[in-house]
């Protein structure tokens, strides 16, 4: 918990920095029966499995990407929605050591998540508020590696199976007004997720706590 709020710091502040800006109000802040569209960029850590090895275990790796959302004002303070993200990765390694297996050894990453959730508004005014809350999510992610060796024999490229990934999201964001329709966001979330892969060598499965976050601008109608 401690480090969630060391982390949520900068939201917090920004918040009522954003706030002691704000003057009257352009327009009504949203409520109940609007919507929100949002359009962000944003980060992950994704869960894989190494390509053609799911039994010698897993690993985690951050990826970027973009994600859009859609919530509805369901009462003045409580959205429901809907989110879908695409991130991607890449881990790059050289060796310059002369030996057998000098060359570069590339890990590209890629996911997919859809997250269905809600958040609770706090409206500081009409064009800065506070908002939190729960969600679920699933995520698909899978893993492709790309060997250039000496001697060239080494070289080959393998993919591996896709890793699922299913779980509880919480988090905490910021919404400030730009203009009478149009909004800024930004928020940081926790992940407390089971994921699993199998394929022909065997199955992993494991648990894990990661953080997620996004930016971008919010879209009222």
């Amino acid at each position: 918990m401690p480090r969630m709020l060391v982390a949520a710091s900068p939201v917090i502040l920004a918040v009522c920095f954003a706030a002691s800006l704000a003057g009257s109000a352009r327009a009504e802040r949203p409520g109940k029966g609007r919507s929100l569209v949002e359009i962000g960029i944003g980060g992950h850590t994704g869960q894989f499995t190494y390509p053609g090895i799911v039994s010698f275990g897993r690993y985690q790796s951050g990826e970027v990407g973009g994600q859009l959302s859609y919530f509805r004002f369901l009462s003045d303070q409580w959205t429901v929605g809907i989110s879908g993200g695409y991130h991607a990765g890449r881990l790059k390694d050289e060796d310059k050591g002369g030996g057998v297996f000098a060359g570069t050894s590339t890990i590209n990453t890629h996911s997919f998540t859809i997250r269905i959730g809600g958040d609770r508004y706090a409206f500081i005014n009409d064009d800065v508020a506070l908002y939190a809350g729960p969600g679920l999510f699933w995520t698909r992610g899978r893993s492709k590696s790309e060997v250039v060796a000496n001697p060239p024999t080494v070289s080959g490229t393998n993919e591996g199976p896709d890793a699922n990934e299913t779980g509880f999201n919480g988090r905490i964001g910021m919404y400030a007004r730009l203009g009478g329709s149009t909004a800024l966001y930004g928020h940081i979330g926790q992940n407390l997720s089971y994921a699993s892969a199998k394929d022909d060598t065997g199955k992993s499965s494991w648990w894990s706590s990661t953080h997620e976050g996004s930016v971008g601008l919010a879209f009222e109608f």
